[in-house]
């Protein structure tokens, strides 16, 4: 029977059957193997990879080497009980659920909270959002040694998680729960000083919390920020 597999890439990369670590040699295989994860179910070109693994670009041998990698990856995971890597010209492709893959698992969860939000079902959207983003365990692909995949997928995972915080922040608003998000907000708007609907949150909780004059000065400090 083929094992319960879980890929995990909203952190270090972990590989996980039927719940026992499956350890992934550090260096090479991570890359292609969190490369083609970022890619489940779509075929990337040999190139492609090749891009990953070598920044400055391949050797002479690149896409020798990326068949040799591929081969010793298919070696780590062989014993799952089913082919995860799957040869399709001109490259290879990862054949997993859904289910399976912590960053898929995430924006479905991040698009549940979306349209719970639509309806007006704040408990809902609260939830999807809080859910989506207990998956995180730290920088996404932290220890997978790729500048181009880094530079590539990074920023994007980022961008969503900040958008799922908002998400679940502005639903905790339309609860009453207003007292609890302001430190947070706080520490976000700080961090990130140029996003302005982080602000635009702080004043409305300090507002709602009976703070008028904090709000005022928290509107000041993100008009200078901004400006």
């Amino acid at each position: 029977m083929p094992a319960n597999m879980e890929f995990c890439l909203l952190g270090p990369l972990v590989v996980r059957r039927s719940g026992t670590l499956v350890r992934v040699p550090p260096g090479k295989q991570r890359v292609v193997l969190a490369t083609l994860l970022m890619n489940a179910g779509r075929v990337v070109q040999v190139d492609e990879l090749a891009e990953t693994l070598w920044s400055s670009g391949p050797p002479s041998s690149g896409a020798v080497a990326v068949q040799n990698y591929v081969m010793r990856l298919r070696n780590t995971l062989s014993d799952v009980g089913r082919e995860l890597i799957i040869t399709h010209p001109p490259g290879y492709l990862v054949r997993i659920g859904a289910r399976e893959l912590d960053v898929s698992q995430f924006e479905a969860r991040l698009g549940m909270a979306r349209a719970s939000a639509r309806d007006s079902s704040w408990d809902q959207a609260a939830s999807q959002a809080r859910a989506a983003l207990d998956l995180w365990r730290g920088e996404p692909l932290a220890d997978v040694a790729s500048e181009v995949l880094t530079a590539r997928e990074v920023p994007r995972l980022a961008e969503l998680r900040l958008q799922a915080l908002e998400m679940r922040v502005g639903a905790d608003l339309h609860l009453g729960r207003h007292a609890d998000v302001i430190a947070e907000l706080r520490h976000l708007a700080g961090a990130h000083p140029l996003r302005e609907h982080l602000h635009g949150l702080l004043m409305l909780a300090l507002y709602r919390d009976g703070r008028q004059a904090e709000a005022l000065a928290a509107y000041q400090d993100a008009r200078r920020a901004l400006v």
